[in-house]
């Protein structure tokens, strides 16, 4: 991984947060069994980094990235953007919210809706912010379109999510979540439905991005060898808990936690073979 000057600012806190479930299997029973999905979660992201999230499924990564997104609530701690409690966020300040801060889903063919062309994909969330004139409108979604690499953009404007490839989906939903410009953008396991060629052009592609536009990211992965070529900073998430974190390359070299070692034993040798990401 290259080497560069630390952000410092912080952009995200999520300070001792908590969530909890209720089994549906035991809504009927007199005990209601109760899953905590977030143990007191902890950690700060800085601005322009890439910070990673790793951990199996079911280790609490998504449910986090839900709370971040203000998707779900939470029953303690705090979760701040730019020193601003979200939970207090309502009316406008919520919508200013959700714009500055946009999701790469994991599963671009179910977040794409398949009545809507390209282009009118990436004008809704226009229309509903307000950005722009009809003319300004389509020269930001042609920019966003071709930032997402898909060139020339006209050629995607009619097309519908059912005319496109897994790498083409993935890039339409990058360039929907690209075209409100946000701050912060949570890519969660966003090359998991792809192979590992098209994966690796996704990787450039977010790092092509990242650089552009000085967007900040939260990663989510269960790959550490992804989080390696990918992340700055890595926190390990294991059935809620944080039980390490720290930069990329001093967690994967010297790793404190058990769970970490057996992440990385899991990896196939070849995955931590190169590293170093493009430029």
């Amino acid at each position: 991984m290259e080497t560069k000057s630390r952000p410092t600012e912080t952009i995200l806190n999520v300070d001792q947060v908590h969530k909890t479930y209720q089994d549906v299997r035991s809504l009927f029973r007199k005990s209601a069994l109760t899953i905590t999905a977030l143990n007191r979660v902890s950690l700060e992201i800085k601005r322009g980094e890439v910070f990673g999230l790793v951990g199996a499924s079911g280790s609490g990564k998504t449910t986090l990235a839900r709370l971040v997104l203000k998707l779900e609530e939470f029953e303690a701690g705090s979760i701040r953007f730019n020193e601003t409690e979200i939970r207090n966020l309502k009316g406008k300040d919520l919508k200013a919210f959700r714009r500055k801060v946009q999701l790469i889903p994991q599963d671009p063919y179910q977040s794409l809706n398949p009545y809507l062309s390209i282009h009118d994909t990436l004008l809704e969330p226009l229309s509903i912010h307000k950005i722009g004139s009809r003319d300004t409108r389509t020269k930001i979604i042609s920019q966003s379109l071709e930032a997402a690499g898909l060139n020339p953009a006209e050629d995607f404007f009619t097309r519908y999510p059912h005319q496109l490839s897994g790498g083409q989906r993935q890039r339409a939903a990058i360039a929907r979540a690209l075209v409100l410009k946000p701050e912060f953008m949570i890519a969660d396991e966003p090359t998991s439905m792809l192979d590992a060629s098209i994966s690796f052009n996704i990787f450039r592609l977010l790092i092509k991005i990242q650089k552009s536009q000085k967007v900040t990211f939260l990663f989510i992965t269960h790959d550490l060898a992804a989080a390696r070529f990918f992340c700055d900073r890595i926190a390990v998430i294991y059935q809620g808990d944080i039980v390490e974190s720290g930069t990329t390359e001093k967690v994967i070299q010297d790793p404190k936690s058990e769970y970490t070692r057996a992440l990385i034993r899991a990896q196939p040798k070849f995955s931590f073979a190169k590293t170093t990401r493009p430029t």
